[in-house]
């Protein structure tokens, strides 16, 4: 087994695990992260900064968008933004999740998802097996409401939902356990970001 440097303590600590491509990040993903962070009263959230996506034909320049993850959460003092997914090499999110869950299993993990990325989750490899290593929490994003609730996740994992009120419970439950937090929503997007750019 390759040796892992992980991005930060581990024991006891509930972490919430906050992966994009983040191209650029903006102020809806912090809006994400904070909301997670309070409502599941996690310790630490960890941006992991996708080395690319294979679902996406143009994912933007790693330091680029890494740059732009640090600059939106790096001042909080309870985030850490990580490029663990380019030093493992890896291009799909169920490997470097399933690899930090087998190097740090005394934390308590948790897969963190805009509402935005709950519509198409079902095309990322291996969906199911990331549903069942770790709990997950939606954080609703403007205008997908009704296709996150109808989204094949929700359907497929419609049981093992959990009500809003016993969001603080979810990183200490086993996996697939899943909640949707809604809220005041930010409507910031990286799309009109970089349309606006030109």
């Amino acid at each position: 087994m390759r040796p892992v440097r992980l991005p930060g303590p581990v024991k006891g600590l509930r972490i919430g695990l906050f992966g994009g491509s983040f191209n650029p990040a903006h102020t809806g993903h912090l809006h994400v992260a904070e909301t997670a962070m309070k409502r599941l009263q996690l310790d630490w959230i960890w941006w992991i900064v996708a080395r690319g996506n294979p679902l996406k034909t143009n994912h933007g320049d790693f330091d680029t968008r890494f740059a732009s993850a640090e600059a939106v959460a790096g001042h909080h003092p309870r985030m850490i933004v990580t490029d663990i997914e380019k030093q493992l090499g890896y291009t799909y999110s169920w490997q470097t999740l399933l690899t930090l869950a087998v190097h740090a299993p005394q934390a308590d993990f948790v897969w963190l998802m805009g509402a935005d990325n709950m519509v198409g989750f079902h095309y990322w490899q291996r969906w199911q097996d990331i549903a069942r290593l770790m709990p997950i929490a939606i954080v609703a994003r403007p205008g997908v409401g009704p296709g996150a609730r109808n989204s094949r996740f929700a359907r497929t994992f419609a049981r093992d939902r959990i009500p809003e009120a016993y969001a603080p419970l979810l990183p200490d439950m086993a996996a697939p356990a899943w909640v949707y937090l809604k809220g005041p929503l930010d409507k910031s997007s990286s799309t009109a970001i970089r349309e606006a750019r030109g």
